[in-house]
């Protein structure tokens, strides 16, 4: 299961993921019933969490049909069937951590509030800015995960995209 931090990038890759006859639509977390896939793994809930776009040297990274390739971090959550209908997704503290020093290695300081201005966006209004960020995207290249070395990430208030160094993300204090 993918999941988005926003409404925003999920509509991103389901644009870039719908194809003919292959169609992709974004749903709210609250609309979709879990059960089946917890079922299926042991009473867990695996969800890839979209932190943002991987990218090489200032390129988005895209796959041979041009679909961008999306940059996720792991979460699991231990549900009991009885529970499936009740999930409350919350991010773990060290996906939270990822998250926040994600955003603010790309100067997104005010991306929570940015975030949650977004989150009251009707179709249209999402459609016509995910539009604007496609217009804006730089240049792609087709790559492997050994290229990944930054995340992109699009910024709604300035309308334009930040990358962020894979480096500068990994925890560097002392064990």
């Amino acid at each position: 299961m993918l999941t988005f931090l926003s409404p925003f990038d999920a509509w991103i890759e389901a644009i870039y993921s719908s194809k003919p006859g292959k169609l992709y639509r974004v749903i709210d977390a609250t609309t979709f019933d879990p059960s089946e896939l917890i079922a299926n793994s042991s009473d867990q809930l695996n969800a890839g969490l979209h932190m943002g776009w991987a990218a090489c040297d200032g390129k988005l990274l895209a796959k041979k049909n041009g679909e961008l390739v999306g940059y996720m971090m792991l979460q699991t959550l231990k549900v009991a069937p009885f529970d499936a209908e009740d999930i409350v997704f919350t991010l773990s503290a060290e996906n939270r951590k990822s998250v926040d020093l994600f955003h603010e290695k790309a100067g997104l300081f005010a991306y929570a509030e940015t975030l949650e201005s977004s989150m009251k966006w009707d179709d249209q209004r999402l459609d016509q800015e995910v539009s604007l960020a496609m217009q804006n995207v730089p240049a792609t290249c087709e790559a492997s995960a050994p290229d990944i070395n930054q995340i992109a990430v699009y910024d709604l208030e300035g309308k334009q995209w930040h990358f962020v160094a894979l480096a500068d993300l990994i925890d560097k204090t002392p064990a």
